[in-house]
């Protein structure tokens, strides 16, 4: 689910009576739009034929749906993103995703819990997630903040590091480099990082994700050359750049911004723009379920009467 701050939901067992077809079955509004209880109990298997549920698992449901609803209105205010809730929309968006997203939604599709609007809202909202940041990095204003703030954001390297713990052992791993044994070979003979598969790190990649060090080695190392070690928090690292690429120019970095800023700038500009998006809706929710709170993002239940 696409959350920054998380859904903060009270935990009890009070369940709640479902409504009749009538007025009661809208259980909340979002700058007006209605989102019906029948909605809510729809994204579960276990609601169907139930004349009443546990009141925390509703809240949850219809905080997902409040939060999502908010998400489109913004997305459509703020860059003119409309329709993403549809099912066209949706079957173009399932018709591109990566390997990575197709195996998210597989697990909640097959999750016997969940109903198929359960995978429509998650695909929803991950369109919402994909077009607001491709927005944002196309943004004008958003790139030149970004070209006039980031130092030495806008390069992209593909490199491999061998991780020791001493110094010793790492000039130790450079003197049986320069004797000709192979780079991959020795990252997984003794390499303390076991996640780089022959010492490879994610190519490509933006220094500016690494600590300091590190990040300055991937910057300034001749490209193919080993470099020598270098320390961290983390230990010894012998280095060595495949490549590197950089935007030179703003009018570069526009034409595939994507390529070129580190995803966790995207991320920061985005996690702003969802608190903003949510905070400025205006969500009303039915008395008998709870009270929307702002600063949580989730329902506060209704008080017991003494």
């Amino acid at each position: 689910m696409i959350t920054k701050k998380g859904v903060a939901l009270a935990v009890g067992a009070i369940a709640l009576l479902v409504a009749g077809c009538s007025s009661a079955n809208v259980a909340a509004t979002v700058d007006g739009t209605e989102i019906a209880e029948s909605t809510v109990l729809g994204i579960r298997t276990s609601n169907e034929g139930q004349v009443s549920v546990p009141g925390d698992q509703f809240r949850g449901d219809l905080s997902r749906l409040i939060f999502t609803e908010a998400l489109l209105v913004a997305a459509e205010e703020d860059f003119g993103l409309k329709g993403l809730d549809t099912p066209e929309a949706r079957e173009a968006y399932l018709a591109s995703v990566d390997s990575r997203e197709e195996e998210f939604l597989a697990s909640i599709a097959a999750n016997p819990e969940f109903t198929e609007e359960a995978v429509n809202v998650t695909v929803t909202q991950l369109m919402i997630l994909s077009d607001v940041r491709e927005a944002f990095a196309s943004d004008a204003e958003f790139l030149e903040r970004m070209w006039s703030s980031t130092e030495g954001g806008f390069t992209q390297v593909c490199a491999s590091h061998i991780l020791v713990a001493s110094e010793e052992e790492a000039f130790d791993v450079i003197g049986r480099l320069d004797d000709g044994e192979s780079f991959p070979d020795l990252a997984n003979e003794v390499s303390l990082d076991d996640a780089s598969v022959d010492g490879a790190l994610p190519c490509p990649v933006s220094p500016t994700v690494f600590v300091a060090p590190f990040a300055l080695a991937l910057l300034t190392a001749p490209v193919g050359e080993i470099t020598d070690p270098v320390q961290t928090d983390f230990g010894w690292h012998i280095i060595v750049v495949e490549s590197r690429e950089s935007a030179e120019t703003l009018e570069e970095l526009a034409q595939d911004p994507l390529k070129w800023i580190a995803a966790e700038r995207i991320e920061a500009a985005w996690s702003s723009w969802i608190d903003d998006a949510v905070g400025r809706a205006d969500i009303a929710v039915r008395s008998d379920i709870g009270t929307w709170s702002s600063p949580a993002d989730g329902i506060v239940p209704p008080a017991q009467s003494p």
